[in-house]
């Protein structure tokens, strides 16, 4: 499964990146209030979709971003997808967005079913991928957690908790955001920053279910949720070094 899916993650990457330099896809074609749909994201999910059912004929439930379910088959295995994570990235010309996509035997719908992931930064060329079989690996290699880092990814916007910033300044940490949950995260799971911890209550599962899901196979590496565990549920997460979790989350607490 892990071979097609990052064949899958590969060629959706290169159209991704094609169309970033060309400036293609920017249009906004559906509105959210608190987020937009472009047509490049459409585009992508389209992609991917016909890709998974090529290779996975026997049947599969797909949870994507925009459209929300696909389904075919017998619907043996589950997919979750998000086709572009740094949308906003994208649209004004930074480069630094990612594609995510996880699956496994489908039982439950939540984040126990995924035991495959590849998670691809196309900017950067750094592909993260994850099997029973194989572990953690990044760019083909083993996956190692680093040690040491000062760095702290925090989601901000319009009304985020007041604590996300503390968590940070109480032990000196360097509070960053990139602009892409699922990138920031692998980078958490590799050890380049010591933690991620977004409160919103606004991120969906999908966002960063491929991450996650790398992040089973990496020892040191914990997370803790807040909300359903349900694929296309949102929630909070604070993830990282078990020390850091674990004081973040009693911190929270008020503890």
């Amino acid at each position: 499964m892990l071979g097609a899916l990052e064949a899958i993650a590969a060629r959706a990457g290169q159209y991704l990146l094609e169309s970033f330099r060309a400036r293609r896809g920017l249009d906004v074609v559906v509105d959210k209030g608190d987020d937009v749909t472009r047509e490049v994201d459409l585009a992508l999910e389209e992609m991917v979709y016909k890709m998974l059912r090529d290779n996975f004929r026997e049947g599969g439930v797909l949870y994507a971003e925009e459209r929300g379910f696909y389904r075919w088959g017998d619907e043996r295995y589950i997919f979750v997808l998000d086709p572009l994570d740094g949308s906003y990235n994208y649209a004004v010309g930074i480069p630094m967005f990612s594609i995510s996509l996880a699956a496994g035997a489908y039982r439950e719908g939540t984040l126990s079913d995924l035991e495959y992931a590849v998670v691809v930064v196309p900017p950067t060329g750094e592909v993260y991928t994850a099997s029973p079989a194989l572990g953690a690996r990044k760019n083909g290699a083993p996956l190692t957690r680093r040690g040491g880092s000062r760095i702290v990814f925090v989601a901000i916007s319009n009304g985020f908790p007041e604590f996300t910033c503390e968590v940070v300044k109480r032990r000196g940490y360097k509070g960053r955001s990139l602009g892409s949950s699922a990138a920031e995260l692998a980078y958490t799971v590799e050890g380049v920053a010591r933690g991620f911890v977004d409160l919103r209550g606004r991120l969906r599962v999908l966002d960063v279910a491929g991450a996650l899901t790398v992040g089973k196979y990496v020892p040191g590496f914990k997370y803790v949720l807040y909300g359903d565990g349900a694929v296309d549920a949102k929630i909070s997460i604070i993830a990282g070094d078990e020390d850091f979790v674990n004081e973040a989350a009693a911190y929270r607490r008020g503890d």
